[in-house]
């Protein structure tokens, strides 16, 4: 009866082992770390512009909140002005703005380099 499998035969003393190249393996390696580092590329290409195409959509409302805070801290500043000049309504306000922590400053945003009116 014959054996699925040959057996190994022997080696004589003269013989040398068939040698393994390691060519391929190191060939498919080479090759799936280059498709890595491809796909790696291409994702990252990919994010930045979704994240230039955010900032750049985000441009117009951040102008628009600029201008809205820039209002509001001219308004807070007169309403301070004329609290400082004896208006009773006006020091309602402010009394009452200080009481919920909103502080609101005599100079301008761009003098003092902070805004000059902050929440809490």
């Amino acid at each position: 009866m014959s054996e699925p499998f040959a057996a190994a035969r022997p080696l004589a003393g003269d013989e040398v082992p068939p040698s393994v190249s390691a060519f391929v393996p190191i060939l498919i390696l080479g090759l799936v770390m280059l498709v890595w580092f491809v796909f790696q590329a291409t994702q990252l290409r990919l994010e930045r512009s979704a994240m230039q195409a955010t900032f750049t959509a985000q441009e117009k409302p951040m102008g628009d909140a600029k201008k809205l805070r820039d209002s509001l801290e001219a308004i807070a500043r007169g309403t301070l002005q004329l609290a400082d000049a004896g208006n009773p309504g006006a020091k309602l306000i402010v009394d009452e703005l200080g009481k919920r922590g909103v502080t609101i400053g005599p100079r301008s945003p761009a003098a003092s380099g902070a805004p000059a009116t902050t929440t809490k």
